[in-house]
């Protein structure tokens, strides 16, 4: 039975998201044939592109990406509404398909493939899809392509999906090319795929640039240096070790506190100050696609398209902080096994058995006060100095965001009392990347001819555990992409959230053969809840305003 789901896992999964869009997709074509807000800038601006008139709308501020895309598909599905939301509701697909292939090169590399023969990575890679987290990975990718405010505007004609696919395309191809020697095809590869992400919105050269630029820089400083991993280590002491041998500490999420994240920074500097050389050859083609997007700024006079006084660039702090509920919010059953695992060894010795066979327990402890104390303080500043309300924001209550700062405006109190939920569901989010202390994994049975690397069903179950490296590129990437807004959008969390989802480790759980990661079940199950919740309000929970007397409002991310 197992080995006959995991041959129908990946097309069944394909299967359900093509039939859920499908629904989806007919219902809001039923329910709204018309363009819907931003639908009335994009759908006639397509429209223009489809009949070979590249006039702009000065009200449109992103890049024609979409509707260079809607135009190639004009001799397919010709150039109507519901051919262009068609556009975005394949594009949903295509995105599960990229994150399945993301998890499965996140699963596969370590640092210990680099001592692997070419046959044996080979090997490795076709032997990837018989081991037990097969599954698992299908089902982390459906649920990605389940998220909701993606989901929702995969049924409209809105920037985001494609947006989005253009990003986990670049990643992808970062992935993919660092496994090998960097080549001019390799180089050629992310400068393309990172210009055509940037067709689609401004801010994803953070995530085609800033992003990969940092993972390979760090990834190309540890590999270079005696040893990658390192004993704890004083500041001083780093710089030192940094200096003399390239030596970069980095340490697991579930290891590592405030003093190894300052020496992995400082290491990280050093190391990289030490050999400025190896660090342009890593990072040239991110340099490049950061050129191109400079002179593009230059030329424009501005980072937006069309009007620019609506979309001023602007320093807006607290954006960090609401984006922790966010992630909360819709990986709540992700984040049980963090915010439940402090109180399992305060439970009876059955239920702790339980929580350690369903992934509950929890192998790291609490934040230190000196964390808490600085993270507290540092939100506090940023809440009572920095809360931006932009007018558009209170200016349409058609959006779920216009009731949550309506309600901060009536009771001021409530933006610092949120201040330790923020920090809560910070915590909680970060330690969700924490790997497991064991994952029992099925043995991979193997033909008598070939042979597989030792350990191999170890290495394709258990992922490389999230290093502090990445929860810092990831910070620093996501807070350029979107403190610079002023405005709060949920979409604007959108690839951070993916990337973020993409290494959350999910396997097997322990003390036992077939027991499933129960995660990713509730996960899909309130993923489609919060899917059917809004989607229902959306369609049947209509509105009017005073001043457009019979023309129906609808709720809307």
């Amino acid at each position: 039975m197992a080995p006959l789901l995991q041959m129908w896992a990946f097309p069944s999964a394909i299967g359900f998201i093509v039939w859920l869009m499908a629904t989806w997709y007919g219902e809001v074509m039923h329910k709204v044939p018309n363009p819907y807000l931003d639908e009335y800038f994009h759908v006639p601006q397509a429209q223009k592109y489809c009949k070979g008139d590249y006039s702009w709308d000065p009200k449109i501020t992103t890049p024609p990406g979409l509707y260079l895309i809607s135009k190639l598909y004009k001799p397919l599905l010709g150039c109507e509404i519901g051919s262009l939301r068609l556009v975005n509701a394949q594009a949903l697909c295509v995105i599960l398909v990229l994150s399945y292939g993301i998890l499965r090169i996140l699963r596969t590399r370590d640092n210990r493939s680099k001592s692997l023969t070419e046959n044996e990575k080979k090997a490795r890679l076709n032997h990837a899809t018989q081991d037990s987290t097969y599954m698992v990975d299908v089902h982390s990718a459906l649920n990605v392509a389940l998220f909701p405010p993606l989901f929702f505007f995969s049924a409209l004609y809105y920037t985001d999906v494609w947006s989005t696919l253009a990003v986990l395309l670049a990643f992808y191809a970062y992935l993919a090319n660092s496994q090998s020697i960097r080549t001019v095809t390799g180089y050629s590869s992310a400068v393309s795929f990172g210009v055509f992400a940037l067709l689609f919105r401004q801010t994803n050269i953070f995530w085609v640039a800033v992003f990969p630029a940092g993972l390979a820089v760090a990834d190309a400083l540890k590999k270079d240096a005696p040893s990658t991993m390192s004993d704890r280590a004083d500041p001083i002491l780093a710089i030192q070790t940094a200096w003399k041998d390239g030596t970069v500490h980095d340490y697991s999420v579930q290891d590592a506190g405030l003093q190894d994240v300052v020496v992995f920074v400082l290491s990280l500097v050093v190391a990289a100050l030490r050999q400025p050389l190896l660090v342009l050859k890593v990072a040239s083609p991110y340099i490049t696609l950061l050129g191109l997007f400079a002179g593009f700024v230059a030329w424009n006079g501005s980072v937006v398209l069309g009007d620019k006084s609506a979309h001023t660039a602007t320093i807006h702090f607290p954006q960090m902080l609401y984006i922790w509920p966010y992630i909360a919010f819709f990986s709540a059953p992700l984040l049980v096994r963090s915010l439940l695992g402090p109180l399992v060894p305060f439970l009876p010795m059955r239920l702790q058995t339980a929580c350690h066979d369903y992934r509950i327990a929890s192998s790291f402890g609490l934040p230190t006060l000196l964390t808490s104390g600085l993270s507290l303080a540092c939100s506090f500043l940023a809440v009572h100095f920095n809360t931006i309300i932009h007018p558009y924001t209170l200016a349409d209550n058609r959006h779920y965001v216009f009731y949550v700062f309506k309600m901060l405006r009536l009771y001021p109190a409530l933006k610092y009392l949120a201040i330790p939920v923020y920090y809560a569901c910070a915590w909680s989010t970060i330690q969700a990347l924490a790997s497991p202390a064991k994952t029992i994994s099925r043995v991979v049975e193997q033909a008598p001819e070939e042979k597989i690397p030792t350990d191999l069903s170890k290495d394709t179950a258990d992922r490389h555990p999230c290093q502090i490296s990445f929860v810092i590129i990831w910070l620093a990437t996501t807070a350029l992409s979107v403190i610079t807004a002023p405005l709060v959008e949920p979409r604007y969390f959108i690839i951070p959230w993916i990337i973020w989802r993409l290494h959350v480790p999910c396997g097997q759980t322990t003390n036992s053969r077939y027991r499933y990661d129960i995660r990713l079940v509730l996960e899909t199950i309130w993923l489609l809840a919060i899917n059917a919740a809004v989607s229902y309000t959306f369609l049947f929970r209509t509105f009017t305003w005073s001043s457009e007397p019979g023309n129906l409002q609808r709720f809307i991310w």
